[in-house]
């Protein structure tokens, strides 16, 4: 039959077969053979579409963005795909009506602004000057080709003429700069009492039951997120250094060598005031701290003593009582940034808040001491320490790479790598897709950690490294999948729980019928002497003052002008389940005739860029209402 068809399958036989296969493939492509078809859209404007490549990629690069700004604080269930996603097409479905507006009005970057511009970019540069083989490694490492990223750089170029031009074309009249500084500078006389939830709980046990329905209603409460043990071998300077062995000659050879880097350190007697805030925190309550620094800040510009201000509003408690003096500082003894702006201030100028581990700092240098020459008995330290981390970087390469072949080699167990190369294998506490403490709080450590490979196949990590001279093979000892404990594991949490939540409510109840008491005429300092409860006596309190709880302040600028001899009852929640009941009893504006001409130009300005700005989002969204959007459910 073959030998039939081979035979056939020649002259005018084989062409019609030849016809019959091209026609389709001509008409269709041959995308409907494979069942590939286009690419897939995700959203359309007007038409114009936005594939899922787009939008893959600029989830990359805004997660890559993110890592960047938060470093340490960047955790990966925080900033899932479907969230990344969701904000990504919203942004490409906004640059996509501006684009077209922008067209539409017959905006242009000309060719020579969009070469001065590619050659302003750092990464393009080597030595101060435009380097051309550097931006062609770039524009290729983006998978786009030169005139595809050109393009790319005109279009931004555009939304940012565009952006620029409705935002500087805002103005702030006198008339509003003078209500903002008004309602800005503005400052309430508050009294407030606490009302305690604990005590209002005192005589209140509950039962089986009302622990049982808690637990129940609340059982993602009780929820445990999978989570892992592992133990790991870490290669750093420290570890590789400890093991040199040191002579009295070799560190006074190293010493000569680098004489000049160990002169007496300058000496800088430091005050600060410091704005908590944990070094994991999330974005809003990082935003908040962010917030309150800014406002200290203002304070202290505005002529406010520092001592004053470290003792009203300073979260450190070993310096507040001192006004904020941290003493003297030297080089290596504060963190990275805070040290960098300690050493770049003139004496009694106020830094602007720098953030480090511990929250945002308010500095300014108080006295300096210049350095010098010292001896090297009374440097040995130094020399020693600097000498080791020294030959351990030189070491720690070779080390690395020997790690990266054992462990590979030997992929179900540490042993052999740990005693070829001298090193200690360490075991970590539980931790989840947040990361642990230490080394195990990197990003990568976590990805490591819950990878197939590892987790499931029981496998050495490949060497994970974290930064340029810290290394690290890991491998999970024990595994627990995510859970909702049972309840007699979390009986006394579950207590704990119902009880706050019990006090809470109580101390609610309580309070808002104590502001309808004070609405009604009664004094708040009468309802204290007769309830118990301790009156904080009326103070001129300003919108971001700290020498009440934050939600008292708030609610404080909430409340309506009192009428004259009466007052304005308010209340709010405050943590551990207390609540505030508080009263306005006068208001006092803003002055803004205490600007001089520069600082009211200052406000000016900024108030009109806040209006430009908020005029730009207006016209985003004016242009999106009348564009016709499609968007798709996720591929």
């Amino acid at each position: 039959m073959l030998l039939d068809i081979r035979e056939k399958a020649q002259g005018w036989f084989a062409w019609i077969i030849v016809a019959f296969i091209t026609i389709p493939f001509a008409l269709w492509g041959i995308q409907s053979y494979l069942g590939v078809g286009k690419e897939p859209v995700m959203a359309s404007v007007n038409g114009e579409e936005i594939t899922q490549r787009q939008v893959d990629q600029e989830t990359r690069r805004l997660r890559e963005r993110l890592r960047a700004q938060l470093g340490t604080a960047y955790r990966p269930e925080m900033f899932t795909d479907k969230a990344l996603r969701k904000q990504v097409i919203e942004q490409l479905i906004d640059q996509a009506v501006l684009r077209q507006a922008a067209d539409d009005w017959h905006l242009r970057a000309g060719d020579e602004l969009v070469r001065q511009f590619i050659r302003s970019i750092p990464a393009f540069q080597r030595n101060g000057h435009f380097d051309v083989q550097a931006y062609d490694i770039a524009v290729r490492n983006q998978g786009l080709s030169q005139r595809g990223f050109e393009e790319s750089v005109r279009a931004d170029l555009v939304l940012d003429q565009l952006q620029r031009g409705i935002v500087a074309s805002a103005l702030a009249t006198d008339r509003e700069v003078n209500e903002f500084i008004r309602l800005r500078d503005q400052q309430r006389k508050v009294s407030w009492l606490r009302v305690r939830g604990q005590r209002l709980l005192q005589h209140y046990t509950p039962s089986q039951e009302e622990l049982r329905n808690y637990y129940q209603e609340h059982k993602a409460r009780w929820k445990v997120p999978e989570r892992v043990k592992v133990e790991y071998l870490l290669l750093d300077p420290e570890t590789v250094g400890a093991g040199i062995k040191v002579t009295d000659e070799a560190l006074r050879d190293y010493w000569r060598q680098h004489q000049s880097e160990f002169m007496a350190p300058e000496e800088r007697r430091v005050r600060h005031i410091l704005i908590a805030v944990p070094e994991n925190a999330d974005p809003e309550t990082v935003a908040k701290a962010k917030a309150r620094a800014e406002a200290v800040y203002r304070r202290l510009q505005q002529g406010e003593e520092f001592a004053k201000v470290a003792r009203e509003a300073s979260d450190d408690p070993g310096s507040k009582e001192q006004g904020g003096d941290l003493g003297w500082i030297s080089p290596g003894l504060m963190p990275k940034k805070f040290e960098e702006v300690a050493y770049s201030l003139k004496k009694g100028v106020v830094s602007k808040p720098v953030r480090t581990s511990f929250g945002f700092h308010i500095l300014q240098v108080t006295d300096i001491k210049a350095g010098g020459k010292a001896t090297f008995e009374k440097l040995r330290d130094r020399i020693e320490a600097a000498y080791r981390r020294q030959e351990a970087e030189r070491l720690i390469y070779d080390k690395a790479e020997k790690l990266a072949d054992l462990t590979y080699e030997n992929p179900d167990d540490l042993n052999t790598a740990a005693e070829a190369l001298g090193l200690k294998i360490q075991e970590s506490d539980w931790f989840d897709r947040r990361g642990g403490k230490g080394p195990l709080a990197s990003p990568k450590v976590v990805a490591a950690a819950f990878s197939e490979d590892v987790l499931d196949e029981g496998h050495n990590s490949e060497l994970i490294e974290l930064d340029e001279d810290r290394v690290l093979v890991l491998r999970v000892v024990e595994h627990e999948a995510e859970q909702v404990l049972p309840f007699d594991k979390v009986k006394e949490r579950v207590r704990q729980a119902l009880l706050e939540n019990k006090a809470a409510e109580l101390a609610r109840q309580r309070g808002e019928k104590l502001v309808q008491e004070v609405r009604q005429g009664a004094t708040l300092a009468a309802v204290a002497e007769r309830d118990g409860w301790t009156l904080k006596p009326a103070a001129f309190l300003a919108r971001d003052d700290s020498r009440a709880p934050t939600a008292v302040v708030k609610t404080a600028f909430t409340l309506p002008r009192p009428e004259k001899g009466k007052v304005s009852a308010g209340g709010a929640p405050l943590e551990g389940g207390d609540y505030a009941v508080l009263a306005v009893s006068e208001v006092k504006d803003g002055d803004p005739s205490r600007l001089d001409d520069q600082a009211r130009k200052q406000e000016a300005a900024a108030l009109a860029r806040r209006k430009g700005l908020a005029q730009y989002k207006l016209l985003v969204r004016f242009l999106r209402d009348r564009a016709k959007v499609e968007t798709s459910e996720e591929p």
